[in-house]
C-alpha cells in the first residue's frame, strides 16, 4: 500500500464494505484515508468527506496508483 491507492475495508468487516477511500499520507504504522461518501456515527462524523487513520491489516488494494 502507498499514497495514492484507492482502498477498501475487507470483506470481514461488514456494513463497511462500500467505503472507498484514498490514501493521502502514511501515519505511523497505519495510513490517512481520504473516504469518498460519508462515514456515519460512531465511525466518522458524516460529513462529505472524511479522513480516518487505519491500519493496513484492515484495508486491501481496490486500484493502485502508478
Amino acid at each position: 500500500m502507498k499514497v495514492g491507492d484507492l482502498v477498501k475495508f475487507k470483506q470481514k468487516f461488514r456494513g463497511l464494505d462500500n467505503l472507498i477511500g484514498t490514501i493521502i499520507a502514511e501515519n505511523g504504522k497505519g495510513f490517512d484515508i481520504l473516504w469518498v461518501v460519508p462515514v456515519d456515527p460512531p465511525f466518522g462524523q458524516g460529513a462529505p468527506a472524511n479522513i480516518q487513520t487505519e491500519l493496513p491489516e484492515f484495508l486491501e488494494v481496490f486500484n493502485e496508483s502508478r
